[in-house]
């Protein structure tokens, strides 16, 4: 998603990267049902169950927090990486190196920088815009053979997604054999 920002009297592209709703949807069912395990295990549960579940339920909770809010925006020198309580900002002079990871069908950029290491992923929508926006800011130069791939070919990473569905099945299942079988 691409928009443009007024500053002073100058107009700046700027690209606004966030996680795909395709995995955010299932994943907040999952806690939501989660949720409703634990306020069912308070009116028939044991307090272990009830321990159990809302560690579970704080922790996927916490990781729907963390997912929902990340942001990556590059526009003019700068690429800023937002995430639940850490902001990163990368001045175009130091990223040093732009690599490429590929493990089956998910993807990691590595953005090298003089200050240590920034990792993103293919779980953000329009991920080849996004290294395309990258290797703009900071120069084809500094592009690894392997992240240039991931703008022309882009590996697209579905498991994920699958996998969060399957997951919010089955806690269906769990909660609805809850409802009516005790």
């Amino acid at each position: 998603m691409c928009g443009w920002v007024f500053v002073g009297r100058k107009r700046m592209s700027q690209g606004i990267y966030k996680i795909r709703r395709a995995f955010l949807a299932p994943f907040a069912l999952i806690v939501l049902l989660l949720f409703i395990l634990l306020l069912m295990s308070f009116v028939n549960g044991s307090s272990a169950e009830r321990v159990l579940l809302a560690v579970i339920f704080l922790a996927a909770f916490s990781f729907f927090c963390e997912a929902a809010y990340r942001r990556v925006l590059v526009s003019d020198g700068r690429i800023a990486v937002r995430k639940f309580l850490k902001n990163r900002e990368l001045v175009r002079e130091d990223v040093t190196h732009v690599g490429a990871l590929v493990i089956r069908k998910k993807v990691y950029i590595l953005l090298t920088t003089t200050k240590g290491l920034h990792i993103l992923s293919n779980a953000y929508r329009d991920f080849s815009l996004l290294v395309r926006d990258i290797a703009g800011q900071v120069g084809m130069e500094k592009l690894e053979k392997s992240a240039v791939e991931q703008i022309e070919h882009p590996v697209v990473n579905h498991a994920s997604i699958i996998s969060a569905w399957g997951v919010a099945l089955i806690m269906t299942f769990i909660v609805a054999g809850r409802l009516f079988l005790f």
